[in-house]
């Protein structure tokens, strides 16, 4: 029982770093995109900073995959990938506008809506999963 209760308290840290993490990236993406759009690329302290925070949501998940249960591995790992791809399409984005700054902004700016919206959707069922796991768990403990 009270392993349980360990394994319990444990999931509900990393399913809070992930949805804290994930607010920042969130912040960051908004702002690094609306720099982007404006034609202007971002700086290297810029781009490390989102390059930390994907990593802090990828570490995030990576500890759920070992407190499970399957379904929870599968959600962080579904965000985790949506992650690391809207972060790697900001990144290219930003090389190619520090390259050619004419780059086709509207392209780019399409690509990461589309990714953003894969994220959120990605997202939104990690919660889903994290919610109906904790709770079960405690209705249940």
């Amino acid at each position: 029982m009270a392993h349980q209760q360990w394994v319990r308290q444990e999931r509900q840290k990393a399913c809070l770093k992930v949805m804290d993490t994930y607010t920042a990236l969130n912040a960051q993406v908004v702002q690094g995109r609306d720099q982007l759009r404006e034609g202007t690329a971002l700086d290297d302290a810029s781009m490390d900073a989102l390059q930390q925070t994907v990593m802090d949501v990828v570490g995030g998940c990576s500890h759920l995959a070992l407190l499970g249960p399957t379904a929870v591995q599968i959600a962080g790992g579904v965000l985790r990938d949506k992650t690391v791809r809207l972060a790697d399409t900001m990144r290219m984005w930003n090389e190619e506008l520090t390259e050619q700054p004419q780059a086709d902004t509207d392209y780019w700016a399409e690509l990461l809506h589309e990714e953003g919206l894969d994220m959120k959707q990605a997202y939104q069922e990690f919660l889903r999963t994290s919610q109906s796991v904790l709770l079960g768990n405690a209705l249940s403990s």
